[in-house]
């Protein structure tokens, strides 16, 4: 060996420790911290409307990721339980779960299996399917009362078909669905109000479909305290009679059964009733003292809320216009009244930029505002009035646009404060839009140019906002 050999060549070890200091050097500098890619928080590409409970603010937001906002609708919504002709009384019915067909009897897991239950195997295989299963199973419900009204509620732990009997002198108004597992219902016309209540999915193919379950079988039991609470809070309406049993197959509902009392948890409680949803109206609706001007035809309720205040009274609605099972048109309603007489600020949002078109004839801070924009909005369901709406058309099986035309109107004065939207679907007229965010749209004023028929849709909406601003200020 050479004596003016290096150490490369002379000690494998040493090479070794080079090439692995090399390689843990690149290693070092490639997935350091200072290399690591962060990602965009999808929170800061997605708008998250403000909690706002102060009736007095009037806004609007222009956001570089969100444009123009209109901030009138940024409210608490619930649901309120839908108001019934008076003296309509709630039927009540309880089981753990239904009978079989024709007075079948279950049968244990262990005399469905197959095969020979000496070998382990099958005996597993069989447990594993026939064990613990959930069938659907029936019971039969008999309405012949005719004196009232009727809203009825049927209830299940097990999954049941409830196979309702309704005498043309029966009133029913609504019937409820509940339990842990799905509930379905037969016998009732497609038009008939339905809501389920269930913890599993249900087959029912008429049902609204609502979050939460409930159920209850025994009389004096915490559970039905519960249920009533519950019943109390969606119908407004506390039980005429209750009904129970483990197991049943059938129940009658005549003009002799037993009225109850039961006690509720939240006797007493003042419940703010729906008198919007699921109604028809034209020409006018009316909010508490307020009356807002309706486009002509039939306008159906979708959803209803009361905001609280400490200065009068705030309500929301939504009303839509459906045509063959398509959303045609919408329109959002805020109206308060203040009684302190203070007024209320000045509304923003008819001096925003960027707008297609609006007219402020007046905005003075606590005194008189009128004023109309003509605008679109990219993210129609984002506010919780707007989400409960949405909701509520799905379940109708109603799509929901991701794009509306809004023509918004406002006017104010010391005791009164009224926005009404006026949204329109393009895609009805076959106005198809690309879903982009705000700034990105067609429809935006830098950018609408180069579509025409989008030019002439909303120079349409334009005109008619002129035109009905006028209306719009008459209307007492």
């Amino acid at each position: 060996m050479s004596t003016d050999e290096g150490l490369w060549a002379r000690s494998a070890a040493w090479r070794w420790t080079f090439v692995l200091t090399c390689l843990a050097s690149a290693m070092v500098v490639l997935l350091g911290p200072w290399n690591r890619h962060i990602p965009i928080s999808a929170s800061l590409a997605t708008y998250n409307p403000a909690t706002n409970t102060n009736s007095n603010t009037k806004a609007a937001i222009t956001n570089k990721l969100v444009g123009f906002h209109d901030t009138t609708f940024d409210v608490p919504a619930t649901q309120l339980p839908i108001s019934f002709p008076s003296g309509t009384e709630l039927h009540v019915i309880g089981v753990y779960e239904g009978t079989q067909l024709n007075g079948q009897q279950d049968q244990p897991w262990w005399a469905k299996c197959k095969g020979d239950m000496s070998d382990p195997q099958v005996g597993v295989e069989c447990h594993k399917n026939h064990a613990y299963q959930h069938n659907e199973k029936n019971v039969a419900v008999t309405i012949t009362r005719s004196i009232a009204p009727i809203v009825l509620a049927l209830m299940a732990y097990e999954p049941v078909k409830w196979k309702v009997i309704i005498t043309p002198e029966a009133n029913i108004q609504k019937i409820i669905l509940s339990g842990y597992y799905g509930q379905d219902i037969e016998g009732v016309k497609a038009t008939m109000p339905v809501e389920v209540y269930s913890n599993q999915s249900s087959p029912c193919t008429i049902c609204i479909r609502k979050t939460d379950s409930f159920f209850a079988y025994k009389e004096g039991s915490p559970e039905l305290g519960i249920v009533v609470d519950k019943l109390k809070a969606i119908t407004g309406l506390s039980p005429t009679s209750f009904q129970g049993a483990y197991r049943s197959d059938r129940f009658f509902i005549t003009n002799s059964i037993n009225r109850l009392s039961i006690t509720s948890i939240t006797n007493g409680t003042n419940i703010h009733m729906d008198s919007i949803s699921g109604k028809y109206f034209e020409d006018r609706l009316s909010l508490g003292d307020i009356s807002i001007p309706l486009p002509d035809g039939h306008w159906r309720g979708i959803t209803y809320t009361k905001n609280p205040s400490n200065r009068g009274s705030d309500e929301l609605a939504i009303l839509a216009k459906i045509e063959k099972n398509q959303l045609e048109e919408l329109i959002a309603v805020r109206a308060i009244v203040a009684t302190d007489g203070k007024g209320f600020l000045r509304q923003l949002s008819c001096e925003a930029k960027d707008l297609h078109s609006q007219n402020v004839e007046i905005n003075e801070a606590y005194d008189s505002q009128r004023c109309y924009w003509v605008n679109y909005t990219t993210d129609p369901w984002i506010q919780p009035i707007f989400a409960l709406a949405a909701n509520h058309l799905v379940s109708l099986g109603i799509p929901t646009p991701d794009l509306l035309i809004n023509s918004a109107f406002h006017k104010a004065d010391k005791n009164s404060a009224l926005t009404v939207y006026y949204l329109t679907n393009p895609e009805t007229k076959k106005i198809s839009s690309l879903q982009t965010d705000w700034f990105a749209s067609q429809w935006h004023p830098k950018n609408i140019k180069r579509f025409p028929e989008k030019v002439t849709y909303i120079q349409d909406r334009v005109r008619w906002a002129e035109t009905w601003f006028q209306i719009f200020k008459a209307t007492q």
